[in-house]
């Protein structure tokens, strides 16, 4: 069997070391072709967004390195291990930076899976999939939320079987053999994938704050202020502003590979009295660049135990149901949980590329009218220091369009934008050969 290995542990985490040897010791026991991608060995970029690997080159990223050798492999593989430390309830960012890159790998056109839009297949046949993951201590909540990541990604990477194995703390060898032994057995054993695990509540609120003096807008999209992100954050911080809030908006991608900028986003972050991250969902939760922003955070505010501070999130898909956000948002709020933040709540639109695009909302027609009233109850709340309230998200809840008929204009956009490159009879290549032994 051909297995394809992605660790996305960092250099110094002992746990990995010794879970990635068991691991490795048993397939080789069991004579498996095994290939093991390090990440943070690897030159993976970050996913810029554009589609291109849809529209322009169908089934190949327009990014030239490591992520095509990753994806290549996935293909031709048997079963694809995920190997990665828990964070906030999610994937690392070193792991998650290469999950992103697999949108090449599935088809931009949509169908129907449990009674929810998803991209189509792009190759008939797709890798089982088992994700072992570890933690230092019990942390229920993150390990609800990372099981339900393991399951959605099962769904979008059509994986036959599937599995999550979390280990707890430093346990002895013969129970690490055991579980790693366990889960190879899970896959082994044709089992049906976990079933889908329910998400911790989102409610829990502090009983009240004081109203923000400043708020800061992060913009976790790749295309900064021409992005979804950045007109609904914009919106919201304009009805802040009007309220009497200080406002300042900083994009996230430029200040990542910048110590300078870093540092300085950093200090923003620790004088905002509300913060406030907007971006689109990738691969069922959070773009990597904005993990590795809240992993940076997470440790700048574990160094400065007294730093108090308000969270919330606001997030977008390509979905038109809003559900497929849920994942993210509940690691935003274990973030908030896990670094002494409060968490004022979020906002979760779906569609919302084929609704907004980019484009100032005061500038787009009625479709967004319920979205405004979203934001404006938002900011009305939030100006008060309080959470935004479940009756903001209520108004976006329904699709600006009936789902049929978005994914039908969905898939006539691709064909379209393909079309303008000259791939619209690529749209349904398979780029890597799926061979398999």
């Amino acid at each position: 069997m051909k297995i394809t290995i992605l660790d996305g542990s960092s250099a110094a985490d002992a746990p990995a070391q010794r879970i990635r040897a068991e691991l490795l010791r048993q397939l080789a026991a069991q004579n498996h072709t095994v290939e093991t991608f390090t990440l943070r060995e690897r030159k993976v970029g970050n996913c810029a967004g554009d589609f291109f690997c849809w529209v322009r080159r169908p089934g190949l990223c327009n990014t030239d390195d490591d992520n095509r050798v990753i994806a290549a492999a996935i293909v031709r593989a048997d079963l694809l291990i995920y190997l990665s430390p828990i964070t906030f309830g999610g994937y690392s960012a070193a792991l998650k930076k290469a999950v992103d890159h697999q949108i090449q790998n599935i088809s931009p056109f949509f169908t129907t899976l449990n009674g929810e839009t998803h991209h189509a297949r792009r190759y008939p046949r797709y890798a089982d999939f088992l994700v072992i993951a570890w933690q230092p201590a019990p942390n229920p909540a993150a390990e609800v939320i990372f099981r339900h990541l393991v399951w959605r990604n099962s769904l979008n990477l059509y994986a036959p079987t599937a599995h999550c194995e979390i280990v707890t703390g430093d346990p002895p060898e013969e129970i690490l053999a055991a579980q790693i032994e366990s889960a190879l057995g899970a896959i082994a054993r044709r089992l049906q994938p976990d079933p889908q695990p329910a998400l911790p509540s989102l409610g829990v609120f502090p009983a009240a704050v004081a109203p923000p003096r400043l708020a800061l807008l992060l913009v976790g999209s790749p295309r900064g202020r021409n992005s979804t992100s950045h007109s609904i954050g914009t919106y919201l911080m304009e009805r802040l502003a009007a309220r009497g809030v200080e406002t300042e908006t900083v994009l996230v991608y430029p200040a990542l590979n910048n110590p300078q900028k870093m540092d300085a986003l950093l200090n923003q972050i620790a004088s905002a009295d509300l913060t406030l991250l907007a971006f689109p969902l990738y691969v069922d939760t959070l773009p990597a660049p904005v993990i590795l922003l809240l992993e940076r955070l997470a440790a700048h505010r574990a160094e400065q135990p007294a730093l108090s501070g308000n969270f919330a999130a606001l997030v977008n898909c390509g979905f038109p149901e809003w559900q497929h956000t849920q994942n993210a948002l509940a690691i935003c709020a274990e973030f908030a949980a896990q670094t002494g933040l409060n968490w004022r709540s979020s906002l979760a639109l779906g569609a919302g590329q084929g609704m907004v695009h980019g484009a100032p909302l005061d500038e787009i027609g009625g479709q967004v009218i319920p979205l405004k009233k979203a934001l404006d109850l938002a900011a009305e709340s939030l100006a008060q220091g309080q959470p935004i309230p479940t009756a903001a998200q209520k108004f976006i809840e329904k699709p600006f369009i009936p789902v049929w008929l978005y994914r039908l204009l969905g898939g006539v956009g691709w064909k379209q934008q393909a079309k303008r490159w000259g791939a619209q009879n690529d749209l349904w290549r398979e780029t890597y050969s799926a061979t398999r032994e």
